[in-house]
């Protein structure tokens, strides 16, 4: 996929943190528009792109699933849909890389939201990212 074929683009952070996995390269950065973000990808094929801030992440995922027929997953996650904690909320933090460490930033926060099947069993339907601790 590529950034201009991205349907909803337009709902991801205005300026935030980009997470973009391509064929060629991991990109990990601080961004201050969506221009910027255009421009940082240009070309490039993306395999899965994450952009977020404090209280909102858009992240748009390759897949060769028949449900998805334009070849790629996306979805905008909120505060309101995984907050920051709650019952209903798993947070960990992911130590990052030593190569993607800028300005004392060390980790990921990964907010999971947990739900229930009807036997009662727990599964993580969806999850938000965040920048972590130093």
């Amino acid at each position: 996929m590529k950034y201009e074929e991205l349907k909803h683009i337009k709902e991801a952070p205005e300026a935030g943190t980009i997470l973009a996995y391509t064929r060629k390269q991991v990109i990990f950065n601080i961004y201050t528009s969506l221009n910027e973000v255009e421009q940082l990808l240009g070309e490039e094929e993306l395999l899965e792109l994450h952009l977020f801030d404090e209280v909102k992440e858009y992240r748009s995922i390759m897949s060769v699933s028949l449900r998805f027929p334009d070849g790629y997953v996306e979805t905008v996650e909120t505060k309101d849909s995984v907050p920051e904690d709650g019952d209903s909320v798993y947070s960990e933090e992911v130590l990052l890389e030593r190569k993607y460490r800028k300005n004392g930033l060390q980790k990921l926060k990964v907010l999971n939201h947990v739900a229930y099947d009807e036997q009662g069993m727990t599964y993580i339907d969806t999850y938000r990212l965040m920048l972590g601790g130093r």
